[in-house]
């Protein structure tokens, strides 16, 4: 073998040989592979003094211009290589432009195609007008043969130009499927839905279907909830009810403000919508959720839903008759070991109090052995950090604060400050002692209970404003202290 033949046929080897096994390695080492041969390469045809390009053969060709032309072949394949690498790299920079592979996939599949047609015709010398037009009837036949394929290729296309949607964006397209975009490939989109299944929907489809993106500009959402009152009801009455419930779902924007607007007036029922808006799609579920509690319990304390009938009565309580002292305590988690008799006594020892907006109830750290059961209104509790005050959150009518401290004589672990005009009714230490003294069954039923009331997801702002009394042990132990039993 010649020896000025020798280098070349061993960076044509050594090219091959790489882009044949190299495959399972990783990008960077293949990308340096190819920069550093096609570098060598480079040199080889500048002290050559030729150029990777070359006239038609005359005669039969000899060994070193095949030899040339092989490694011309090569410099054309490491550089179009490294070039759709780099662009690659390029598109490829934000993790969501990874899944959409279209642009780069499309310019890759040029650039090859070019690639080849220059190294057929100006390295190998071969005629390239017989191979272009049999590709055209190829590419008619297959064109007829995949129309369903290209039309969504093409549809994805004008996706992926128009971009209405990317990879992680929430969309909803027409009526059919809503959901997180997770991939876009050449052939379909796929969304995450709320069930976490993966619909694939036919990017032809997508292109026509209306799309509506829930992540842009934000990921802010709009939400509503419908309810109906008795139509003897008034309806400022209900909407200022209505209002009380969405201070107490922490997930609702205070800006814009919800609204509560009466939507139609029949004879026997009113229609209400309450709007608001939460701050990512997947509070939205949750927030309707507690916003329907926290409605119906604050209509039922402003005595505003049909009630059923009392013992001995035709019928229940007229429309705008507020729940009595009992009927209060019965709905309580606290006292529901309590008998009738019980719960009579205890709503013959409750204080009525009403306050105004802005007046504090109880402040953190004071030592108030007393329970207090929200009758109507709003109240917030707040806690003092280091920096500043942290608002815990909002309780309201038929909830209650203070059970640990009536049961424990703990000190506050918040500040109750009412956030509207507020009916309460206060229970002493003393109107408990007797029932507890007189039976530690009751004692501990009642211990049972406002651990169970702890544990609720609903009151967890009246469970952050207590003091931490450990397991359900500690907590029956800490009562039996106060109580002497």
């Amino acid at each position: 073998m010649n020896p000025a033949l020798l280098p070349i046929g061993v960076l044509v080897a050594v090219t091959l040989a790489g882009v044949i096994g190299l495959r399972q390695f990783p990008r960077r080492i293949r990308l340096a592979f190819d920069a550093v041969l096609f570098v060598a390469i480079s040199i080889y045809f500048e002290r050559q003094g030729a150029l990777p390009l070359f006239p038609p053969l005359h005669g039969s060709p000899d060994i070193k211009a095949l030899a040339l032309r092989a490694a011309g072949g090569a410099w054309w394949l490491l550089g179009s290589r490294l070039v759709v690498r780099t662009l690659r790299f390029v598109v490829y920079r934000d993790r969501r432009s990874r899944e959409a592979r279209l642009f780069s996939d499309l310019a890759a599949g040029g650039i090859y195609i070019a690639t080849g047609l220059i190294v057929l015709n100006s390295v190998f010398a071969l005629p390239i007008t017989g191979v272009v037009a049999t590709s055209g009837v190829a590419a008619i036949v297959l064109g007829l043969a995949l129309q369903n394929t290209l039309a969504d290729v093409f549809a994805g296309i004008a996706v992926g130009i128009e971009g209405p949607f990317r990879v992680g964006d929430r969309i909803c397209i027409g009526d059919k499927v809503e959901g997180q975009v997770i991939q876009i490939n050449w052939r379909s989109t796929r969304i995450q839905t709320d069930g976490d299944d993966v619909a694939i929907y036919p990017n032809s489809l997508v292109a026509r279907a209306e799309i509506v993106n829930q992540s842009f500009p934000s990921q802010r959402r709009a939400g509503s909830i419908e309810l109906s009152c008795p139509a003897d009801a008034l309806p400022e009455r209900v909407i200022e009810a209505l209002m009380h419930s969405t201070l107490l779902c922490p997930d609702i924007l205070p800006t814009p403000p919800a609204r509560a607007v009466v939507t139609h007036l029949g004879w026997t029922r009113n229609q209400f919508k309450v709007s608001f808006f939460v701050d990512s799609p997947g509070k939205l579920a949750t927030t309707k959720d507690l916003l329907l509690r926290s409605a119906r319990r604050q209509l039922h304390c402003a005595g505003l839903l049909r009630r059923p009938a009392g013992p001995g009565c035709e019928g229940g309580p007229a429309i705008g008759t507020l729940p009595t002292c009992r009927e209060l305590l019965r709905d309580l988690i606290l006292f529901e070991a309590l008998s009738d008799d019980q719960i009579d006594v205890l709503a013959a020892r409750l204080t009525p109090l009403s306050l105004e907006p802005g007046q504090v109830l109880f402040s953190e750290g004071e030592t108030d052995e007393a329970l207090y059961v929200i009758a109507g209104g709003i109240v917030e509790i707040s806690r003092q950090s280091v920096a500043a005050l942290d608002v815990i959150g909002c309780v309201g009518a038929g909830e209650y604060v203070g059970e640990i401290e009536l049961l424990t004589g703990a000190a506050h672990a918040g500040t109750a400050t009412t956030r509207t005009h507020c009916r309460i009714y206060r229970m002493p230490h003393e109107a408990l002692a007797p029932l507890m003294a007189a039976s530690e069954e009751l004692m501990d039923a009642i211990g049972r209970s406002a651990q169970r009331g702890l544990d609720i997801l609903s009151r967890d702002v009246a469970t952050r404003a207590a003091p931490n009394v450990g397991g359900p042990a500690q907590l029956l132990e800490r009562i039996r202290s106060l109580f002497q039993l």
